[in-house]
């Protein structure tokens, strides 16, 4: 569901190879490649949840004791500890870390005990059958007593936590509308993750759940309105990460099937939010051409309208568009006319709709092109105090920030969470006034999330929020 991010050519030219290799591997007299997903672009609703599954169906299935071994290709952090997500605080330092089969469960006494092999979508939900018992794709090595503290509760939003772990899980009534039982919610950051694994348990066991049972929030693989809406909340929330892509290859090259959801987002749209009017998720300007993600499939009749596009400043219309960047018909590509340097320009998007006709609220976006002549169409005053608004924003992986100084002096310029931590210091020194100066922040390994910039000098402070999407 998420600008055309640097992530989603990697996919796009990594599952172009493996089904190179596929067909290498497996050809008789073919010498056509295929797509991953060919047969599923441009559908949606069942239709497209039958496509998938008949994709990522018949998978090579592990054995529950192989998953120890797969974990450490799977979850492995960058410093060779175990990535439980329960645990895991991303930017920050972990209340504890595991070792890879020193820490393995065994029993508990609490928290930071050991790790265990969690079922996310929890085994009495599918009554304990195989193969989805070892599915990698819903299975994540997790602290065992925060496991057995969620037990087999659905997850959910709760606002008067019974129970908090280290890394702030918790669990408690759920405040999501459609059920208040009680319900586990992990930390932002790991939200996505597990709800695209609940979204691939539903399409990969679709048709083949005759012996599951039924939760407050599950039907077999079916998932009940109100869990469809927060887990589809979770995955606007929190948007596809490196982690994600990573482990989605390496559950590829062990069970030979892949998350749908991790390679191509806007699929859970088109499966459980078919009501709902497609919308901007971000934008990027690239040289001359913007490109623009939407949260769902946009019908090509009116995406491809030029007089559907309005520029601001008497800039004239695209001179091209494109609708479906690399099979992805929520993306579109406009070559723009010749704009000013250092300027911000509007753009009124109307009278698109999505493939199933659900009409789309016009929306303007803003971009900025590149150079400093102007701020929000307006010239820079050097000699002000000023914290100009990152660019681009969203951002993933950098961002640039730029600022003036009314009075030259000692100066900060900070970034910090969205609950207040310190995690940058972009300047830490005497700077003058009357230039423009820019700084650019890399939030590589910085989790998905709002961020806010503050600027400190001579007794002024400005701030503005970031916007990271990976």
């Amino acid at each position: 569901m998420k600008f055309v991010s640097i992530y989603k050519y990697v996919v796009f030219i990594s599952l172009f190879l493996w089904a190179f290799l596929f067909a290498q591997t497996n050809k008789t007299d073919q010498t056509t490649v295929v797509d991953y997903y060919d047969g599923a672009y441009k559908l949606y609703g069942t239709a497209l949840r039958l496509a998938l599954h008949n994709i990522i169906k018949g998978h090579t299935e592990r054995t529950y004791a192989n998953l120890w071994t797969d974990f450490q290709t799977t979850d492995k952090k960058a410093n060779g500890k175990v990535w439980d997500m329960y645990s895991d605080i991303p930017g920050g330092t972990p209340p504890y870390e595991y070792t890879f089969s020193t820490n393995q469960c065994g029993n508990y006494s609490g928290e930071a005990s050991c790790y265990n092999r969690e079922h996310s979508w929890p085994k009495s939900w599918f009554n304990d059958l195989t193969p989805m018992y070892s599915d990698l794709f819903h299975l994540f090595p997790t602290d065992g007593y925060v496991n057995g503290r969620r037990s087999n509760d659905n997850y959910g939003n709760v606002s008067a936590p019974t129970w908090t772990s280290q890394n702030g899980s918790k669990s408690g009534p759920n405040t999501f509308p459609g059920y208040s039982g009680n319900v586990f919610e992990p930390i932002i950051a790991y939200k996505g993750d597990l709800a695209r694994g609940h979204f691939y348990m539903s399409v990969r066991y679709y048709g083949e759940d005759a012996g599951w049972s039924v939760s407050d929030g599950t039907n077999k693989s079916d998932l009940l309105p109100w869990y469809a809406n927060l887990l589809y909340s979770w995955h606007i929330l929190d948007t596809v990460s490196t982690k994600e892509i990573n482990r989605n290859n390496a559950v590829f090259g062990i069970q030979k099937n892949r998350n749908p959801f991790i390679d191509h987002p806007e699929f859970a749209a088109e499966i459980w939010q078919t009501t709902m009017a497609p919308s901007v998720v971000s934008s990027s300007l690239y040289s001359s051409t913007l490109a623009i993600d939407f949260s769902r499939y946009v019908d090509s009749s009116s995406a491809v309208l030029v007089q559907n596009y309005v520029l601001d400043h008497s800039a004239g219309s695209p001179l091209n568009i494109q609708w479906g960047i690399d099979n992805d018909i929520s993306k579109i590509q406009i070559t723009l006319p010749v704009l000013l340097s250092g300027t911000t320009y509007a753009l009124q998007i109307k009278n698109m709709k999505s493939i199933n006709n659900v009409a789309m609220n016009d929306t303007t976006i803003t971009f900025k092109t590149s150079g400093v002549s102007s701020v929000e169409g307006k010239p820079i005053e050097l000699h002000s105090f000023l914290l100009i608004q990152n660019y681009p924003n969203p951002f993933n992986p950098t961002t640039a920030i730029g600022f003036t100084l009314q009075v030259s002096g000692f100066t900060t310029l900070k970034i910090y969470d969205a609950i207040g931590r310190e995690v940058a210091t972009l300047v830490n020194e005497n700077l003058e006034a009357g230039v423009y100066h820019q700084k650019t922040f890399d939030a590589r390994n910085r989790s998905s999330g709002i961020y806010f910039s503050r600027l400190t000098s001579n007794g002024k402070s400005q701030v503005k929020k970031l916007l990271l999407l990976k």
